[in-house]
């Protein structure tokens, strides 16, 4: 029973992070999505250090609660990480584009001039 249990939850893993390659298909997105995750769980981090520093409780109870949610298999974490890696690159994409095309009617004038 269990090692069905384990089997199954290795194959959601694997079957999960192949999607996720899927979804950023380069080694500069899942850098990004790496980034927003951090980003996201900040919070959660800057708790446990600050309860750690102060030696402050709550705090460590409190990080433990955000962490708690964010890790709950019907909490958004890699969904919102996922969604606002894809629309940043979305974004520096859209940048690019407009970028190679200011310069290909920068020479087109450049070249009519002449």
């Amino acid at each position: 029973m269990m090692k069905k249990l384990f089997v199954k939850l290795k194959n959601l893993i694997i079957h999960f992070l192949k999607w996720v390659w899927m979804e950023c298909k380069d080694w500069r997105t899942l850098v990004l999505l790496g980034i927003v995750c951090l980003v996201l769980s900040l919070p959660i981090w800057a708790g446990y250090i600050v309860g750690f520093v102060f030696h402050l409780e709550w705090a460590i109870v409190a990080a433990s609660a955000m962490w708690a949610f964010w890790l709950f298999p019907g909490a958004p974490f890699f969904t919102v990480a996922i969604s606002i890696t894809l629309g940043l690159k979305r974004l520096f994409d859209k940048k690019q584009e407009k970028k190679q095309h200011d310069a290909e009617l920068s020479q087109e004038a450049d070249q009519e001039k002449e």
